[in-house]
């Protein structure tokens, strides 16, 4: 069985707080096995420069259904008082597995 890498980056929108967003990726055949890691990301404010204090990204298989991975990412990115917007990328790293 073939092991396919594919990189899929999933857009933060703007907001605040932890944020958790679903996502999912479709490979080209049926997907028997997978996994997900945390392959980088990039967060930026929206409003001015800020002290970091929390910086947080992850993510987590949800399911596999025929050729499509599903995960989450999970992610925060603060200063002191945690009110302020910010946005970025997260890149995940998918591994699967697949029929052919």
């Amino acid at each position: 069985m073939p092991v396919r890498f594919q990189v899929s980056p999933v857009t933060i929108p703007p907001g605040t707080g932890r944020r958790n967003i679903p996502a999912s990726h479709t490979f080209p055949s049926n997907v028997l096995r997978a996994g997900v890691a945390l392959n980088g990301y990039r967060f930026d404010f929206l409003d001015s420069d800020h002290h970091i204090n929390v910086v947080e990204a992850d993510t987590d298989l949800v399911s596999t259904t025929n050729r499509t991975v599903n995960f989450n990412v999970q992610c925060d990115y603060a200063d002191k008082n945690f009110d302020d917007r910010y946005q970025g990328v997260v890149q995940v790293l998918i591994i699967a597995e697949t029929a052919a």
